[in-house]
């Protein structure tokens, strides 16, 4: 029943489809082959009571050991975009690095600080991206088209509350399938520079030479978590292969065979010592997903 909505795995694993490589399995995986699609499959889940859950690239989320017993929505074949004079046209599951690539490639500036940081659009969306704290994926959104309540609807960036590592796609169950963005015209080999220049930083500064999920903690205010941690002598400090990175202090590295226990008691130790150091918590940046 499962194939009318795309393409179907079953009994997978899905070390390759999140970022720390955590080797966990579901009963069934589907790759929906476009939004209506999506929609009637969420629609056919709910109906039957079938658990979910949605996946984009998989980075910036912490996936339990136990197999899930429900159904994995992947969203890798809803990567369509277009462009169309300024306006950007963009699927949820479309990799934001080949995206902003292309918009510098036509000329289009507002996005180009973006080109390093790895998932999908969907996902940068969701979590309200950045890579300099004063420029979000949200500056240039004219509206981001979701699935609600089993419908496809739209909604307006004024309708969208955001803050640092934070949008109000957090606190509700919409999906989101389709963002238009309005762009400015820019100088391609200015952007260019600029989209390199970071992308040489976060190969310098982050450890994208071995699996992990991006930053783990958000910065607390006035201070850098990565600091924080390096100063309580962290740098390296292990749970079986989770490591914190030697490179950069806010990373959790699997440099193995690292399990969703580990890391997450790797999180949890980095969380006590700079409370009882600092006296300041720590607050996730990655999502801790937990399925029965």
């Amino acid at each position: 029943m499962l194939n009318k909505y795309g393409i179907v795995l079953e009994d997978v694993s899905l070390e390759n489809y999140n970022t720390y490589g955590i080797k966990t399995k579901a009963k069934y995986l589907v790759k929906v082959k476009d939004i209506n699609s999506l929609k009637e499959l969420v629609s056919y889940l709910n109906k039957e009571k079938m658990p979910y859950f949605l996946l984009g690239k998989g980075s910036n989320v912490i996936l339990p050991d136990n197999p899930f017993s429900g159904v994995i929505i992947s969203l890798e074949n809803l990567n369509h975009y277009s462009f169309d004079h300024n306006t950007l046209t963009v699927e949820a599951g479309a990799i934001l690095g080949l995206v902003v690539k292309d918009a510098i490639k036509k000329g289009l500036k507002g996005i180009e600080t973006l080109g390093s940081i790895p998932g999908t659009v969907g996902g940068a969306l969701y979590g309200n991206a950045s890579f300099y704290k004063d420029k979000t994926i949200y500056d240039h959104v004219k509206e981001v088209v979701v699935i609600c309540n089993e419908e496809i609807k739209t909604i307006l960036r004024k309708d969208i509350k955001t803050s640092y590592r934070y949008s109000s796609f957090k606190d509700c169950n919409d999906i989101i399938v389709k963002a238009t963005f309005t762009l400015e015209k820019g100088n391609i080999e200015e952007m260019q520079e600029e989209e390199k220049k970071i992308r040489e930083k976060r190969r310098e500064t982050q450890p994208i030479e071995f699996k992990n999920a991006g930053s783990v903690f958000k910065n607390p205010i006035g201070y850098s978590a990565g600091k924080l941690i390096d100063e309580a002598g962290l740098k390296g400090y292990h749970v079986n292969d989770a490591y914190v990175s030697l490179k950069h202090a806010n990373f959790i590295v699997n440099k193995g065979k690292a399990t969703s226990k580990d890391i997450k008691e790797l999180i949890a130790i980095i969380q006590n010592k700079i409370k009882e150091k600092d006296n300041i918590t720590l607050e996730l940046e990655q999502q801790i997903i937990e399925w029965d």
